[in-house]
């Protein structure tokens, strides 16, 4: 009682039960995760079943009613009513047949108590049919089913031919027709070239030659720019040595020689050879750049 599947099948009906609707509690409602099925039209409940263990002393009064409202008239379309009272507690069963009623009819359902005492391990199950042919749309099998009609094919459009569209026209622009350019790539001499190449040769040789002359007039400039100054400076300087040597009065006597060589050869100064040497090959490189 407490799975619930398809039990078997005649004709258009499919049977089945319900999983235990008292196994979260005494209240319940009649949904399809319960059923195992969605309560549509064309779902039947045929029975149920149920079972728990009442709880009390014998002397007491209780009563256990297993029920479910009438969802469309009101009041209740099952009650089942156990009367406890004046005996003891014990487990019940019970498997009550119902004339098939629609699913829509059957409400919410509870496990209700009076007086002194408990259930416990409450298990409620329901069985029903389903009508797979309710609707008969629903299978091709099904009495009275109609095929839907055909739907007429739709015409499709032609798609037009392409039309060919001429490309437009472009003047094209011919660099070598182009009267300036013709002139800018005309050949011209090549011994025009060469002159200008041997011109320019000698300008700068020309130019050379003439920063060097002067140079060379520089230099000149000042060597006898030097020795001017120098001559002019003896003329300014010989009045004045010469008056006070002729005026200077030298006491007569005799002088003793008081320097004494100890070598009679004195050794030459190579200093001087070398400045000498120098200054000589100074003068030949200027004079080789006037040759």
């Amino acid at each position: 009682m407490a799975v619930y599947s398809a039990a078997c099948s005649s004709s258009d009906y499919t049977y089945g039960y319900s999983a235990n609707a008292a196994a979260g509690g005494t209240n319940w409602t009649m949904s399809e995760p319960l059923l195992g099925v969605a309560p549509v039209p064309g779902v039947d409940v045929t029975g149920v079943i149920y079972r728990y263990t009442a709880v009390k002393d014998r002397p007491d009064d209780f009563t256990v009613a297993i029920q479910n409202e009438n969802a469309v008239n009101g009041g209740y379309i099952f009650r089942e009513v156990d009367d406890w009272s004046g005996r003891s507690g014990e487990t019940i069963s019970k498997a009550i047949p119902v004339n098939y009623s629609p699913i829509r009819y059957w409400g919410a359902g509870s496990i209700e108590t009076t007086g002194v005492g408990s259930v416990e391990d409450p298990q409620v199950v329901y069985t029903y049919r389903v009508d797979t042919c309710y609707d008969p749309q629903s299978d091709p099998n099904c009495p009275g089913y109609e095929a839907p009609p055909v739907p007429e094919p739709v015409a499709v459009a032609e798609e037009p031919e392409p039309v060919e569209v001429a490309a437009p026209a472009y003047d094209v622009y011919d660099a070598y027709r182009d009267e300036i350019v013709q002139q800018a790539t005309a050949p011209t001499d090549r011994k025009l070239y060469d002159d200008d190449d041997l011109d320019q040769k000698d300008s700068e040789e020309e130019e050379k030659e003439s920063m060097e002359k002067a140079l060379a007039a520089n230099d000149n400039a000042l060597t006898i720019a030097n020795e001017m100054s120098q001559n002019a400076m003896l003329r300014a300087m010989n009045p004045v040595t010469m008056s006070n040597y002729y005026a200077a009065t030298i006491p007569g006597g005799t002088y003793q020689e008081t320097v004494i060589l100890v070598d009679s050869k004195l050794p030459d100064n190579k200093r001087a050879f070398r400045n000498m040497a120098n200054d000589k090959l100074h003068t030949k490189m200027v004079e080789e750049q006037y040759r």
